[in-house]
């Protein structure tokens, strides 16, 4: 059997298998350091590499070619998570293309290998290869042009939840949540009951305001590029994005919510919204990432600080703002 056929069938059949049987397995709801889709990214080029190599069958340089841009394809298209827009996806191939022409352009010898099989098909050395290529590019250039312009049937878009329902619990740097339980520790006292010496709005607590003043340092360095100096979610770099970054002084925002809820947000941003929050759900980063839990809750604790606003409790039916 021709060596570069076997590496083909190899490289589909490998394919297959890992796509529909481990690529499940690498995507779970909480990825770690291991199981991830990134890893197993690595695990089918390693694959790709150890069966070419270790079998030496050195296929093709027009078959080596189709395999690195089909990996960068994949990637783009499968492995690489949020999804990126489609104008991106376009002008990441593209690059990939340039990087995948220059590969097999290096030098003479090897451009010379890339091209043999394309001109002999052309010029009908190879008669079958010939008759199946000039038989499908009609077919497929009529298939592309009637995908494009035959009108769309499509349901109708599902409107965007701009809160919606939080899960059960979250885990954030390795310890578990429960939402409807969990309050903010610089607020509760080792009973879970809101301090007294923590009211909403008192300025004039030392320990609360400390709290609150670190809160605020921790947003002025991070959050107000995109929220803004004065929570209005009109900061310098919030015109870019659609949907713009939430207003906090909005009584339709944060008022309206309990701080768990703003906890499970804040860690884990666009990314971790559920799928009734699409279309391109959010641009604000997972931020468990780059704070820890304490950063996370002082920054919430100043936004209620500043915005004037209650924190929604199961005791308080209602929230009010400051005049």
């Amino acid at each position: 059997m021709n060596k570069s056929f076997l590496s083909l069938i190899l490289a589909v059949a490998g394919w297959a298998v890992f796509h529909f049987g481990l690529f499940p397995i690498f995507k779970p709801a909480e990825p770690g350091m291991i199981v991830n889709r990134y890893v197993y990214y690595l695990l089918f080029c390693l694959y790709l590499i150890v069966v070419n190599v270790g079998m030496k069958l050195k296929p093709a340089m027009a078959l080596r070619a189709l395999y690195v841009w089909m990996l960068g394809y994949y990637f783009y298209d499968h492995i690489l998570s949020p999804h990126v827009p489609w104008t991106l996806f376009i002008t990441y191939m593209m690059l990939w293309t340039i990087g995948t022409f220059l590969y097999i352009s290096q030098d003479p010898d090897t451009f010379r290998e890339f091209r043999a099989p394309i001109v002999k098909t052309i010029i009908g050395e190879y008669k079958m290869a010939r008759i199946v290529v000039f038989a499908l590019m009609p077919v497929l250039v009529g298939w592309a042009t009637y995908q494009s312009i035959y009108p769309s049937f499509a349901e109708p878009v599902e409107l965007r939840t701009v809160h919606p329902a939080p899960p059960a619990t979250t885990k954030v740097h390795g310890k578990t949540y429960p939402l409807e339980t969990t309050q903010n520790p610089f607020r509760v006292d080792e009973q879970d009951n809101y301090k007294e010496s923590f009211p909403f709005l008192d300025a004039d607590k030392q320990e609360y305001m400390k709290y609150v003043t670190e809160g605020g340092t921790i947003f002025f360095q991070n959050c107000h590029y995109c929220h803004g100096d004065q929570l209005n979610g009109l900061g310098m770099f919030a015109h870019a994005f659609n949907p713009t970054p939430a207003n906090f002084i909005d009584p339709g925002t944060i008022a309206m919510l309990r701080e768990s809820f703003l906890f499970w947000r804040v860690s884990k941003g666009g990314p971790g919204l559920p799928n009734e929050s699409t279309p391109w759900s959010s641009a604000m980063p997972p931020w468990e990432e780059h704070l820890t839990t304490d950063e996370i809750w002082k920054v919430i604790l100043f936004e209620y600080w500043y915005t004037g606003w209650h924190p929604r409790t199961f005791d308080d039916e209602s929230s009010v703002g400051s005049e």
